[in-house]
């Protein structure tokens, strides 16, 4: 059996897929199983050279394709009369699905034969509803007395979109995949999802069974100092969707009020969001944050993760979702380190139900934000002791071994 890794979110090791290949190309190799690995065609020579990943796909999973000019233009006019202002580019949901797809079939196609022999077991760590519909007509084209298996991570809700926006029609593109699907499913398309909340949206919402799928992270313990003066991290994508717009006024209400905090902040995009270009030019106007420019490898994001004593996560409940996890909050829970996050989320919802440590906050604006900051800041050291018990529970579940033994539960059984 080999074990084949298809990725076509694996660009640099600054991304979440690098950090999922590695572990599991690691736990594959303590059990001398054989593996191979498909990422982007641009992804970094690095990549390549440490883990022998193959060059492969033309699309990313984050790609979108633009609307026409005419149809940008009826976008602009319906836009003024409901009286709301443009979001960065408009991008059809419709043409980026049959595009995206069309891509990932292609790709798909071209993969070495030997890939689609029945006793290997294929990985897809990161499925959208424009993959999953390529996926499926290449299955159903394999001859189906000798089907290999194969295991699709449900990282995102239907609402998802590549761009940030919340979609309308990603529903009824799962539920058109999943109809084709149904000669396949649990007979050699499997389904993952990274927490009981998104296992539940699919099991509830399209009738397929989602198995949970421990997510690998290196912990990031904070590193201890003398000083008061408390360090509130933003990492990742600087977006709307992730609440990089609320933290201009929020550090600005947190100095206000004279808080012994200091602000550490990751701008990383690319100047396509209005709102994110204005939030940067606000942050780098004020005093007292420390800025991180550009993508960070997994060993730069430990670096400046562990000079950090509380991550934000201001993820906006409606566009990034209740159910869709976060790599940076499962490392933050695995290092014992306090969060605040937006009620509605995820994240939010784990520290309601003290499976996570730190504040939440709402309505979703920055006041409400910098008021959570404000209150953890005032009970910091026990809530620190609390996380500190919980990250070693959280991280013997999530490790390396944890996710590959998930995933080979799916194997076909060897005679």
């Amino acid at each position: 059996m080999e074990v084949v890794f298809l990725d076509n979110g694996l660009i640099s090791k600054g991304e979440h897929s690098y950090n999922l290949a590695a572990k599991l190309a690691g736990a594959l190799t303590a059990r001398d199983l054989r593996y191979r690995i498909f990422g982007l065609q641009a992804m970094d020579q690095s990549i390549v050279e440490e883990l022998g990943a193959v060059p492969h796909f033309r699309c990313s999973l984050y790609d979108g394709v633009d609307l026409s000019h005419g149809e940008k233009r009826l976008q602009s006019i319906a836009t003024m009369f409901r009286g709301a202002r443009p979001r960065g580019p408009i991008r059809s949901e419709r043409k980026t699905w049959i595009a995206l797809n069309e891509a990932f079939e292609e790709d798909l196609k071209t993969l070495p034969p030997e890939v689609w022999k029945s006793e290997n077991l294929v990985i897809v760590p990161a499925i959208s509803q424009n993959q999953i519909l390529g996926l499926i007509r290449t299955l159903l084209r394999q001859p189906q007395e000798r089907l290999l298996r194969v295991v699709c991570q449900l990282m995102f809700p239907p609402h998802w979109t590549p761009w940030g926006q919340v979609g309308v029609h990603g529903e009824q593109f799962y539920r058109d995949a999943f109809r084709l699907a149904a000669p396949l499913i649990d007979r050699a398309l499997f389904f993952t999802a990274e927490n009981e909340a998104m296992a539940t949206l699919y099991g509830k919402d399209f009738g397929v069974h989602a198995k949970i799928l421990p997510i690998p992270f290196n912990g990031s313990p904070r590193k201890e100092t003398r000083e008061g003066t408390l360090r509130l991290g933003f990492f990742g994508y600087s977006k709307s969707d992730k609440g990089f717009h609320l933290l201009p006024k929020a550090i600005e209400f947190c100095q206000r009020q004279r808080l012994d905090a200091e602000f550490i902040v990751q701008i990383q995009h690319s100047g396509w969001e209005q709102r994110t270009i204005e939030a940067e030019l606000a942050l780098r106007a004020l005093k007292g944050v420390r800025f991180v420019e550009g993508v960070l490898t997994g060993a730069e994001y430990a670096a400046w993760a562990s000079q950090t004593d509380v991550m934000l996560l201001p993820y906006d409940p409606v566009a990034f979702g209740a159910a869709r996890g976060s790599g940076i909050f499962t490392e933050s829970v695995a290092s014992g380190r306090p969060v605040v996050a937006s009620r509605g989320t995820f994240a939010g919802a784990s520290v309601e139900k003290n499976e996570a440590e730190g504040e939440v906050f709402a309505p979703y604006t920055s006041e409400a934000l910098a008021a959570a900051i404000a209150r953890l800041i005032l009970r910091f050291p026990a809530c620190n002791a609390r996380a500190a018990e919980r990250a070693g529970a959280f991280e013997r579940y999530h490790n390396a071994d944890a996710y590959a033994d998930v995933l080979l539960t799916h194997a076909r059984p060897q005679h």
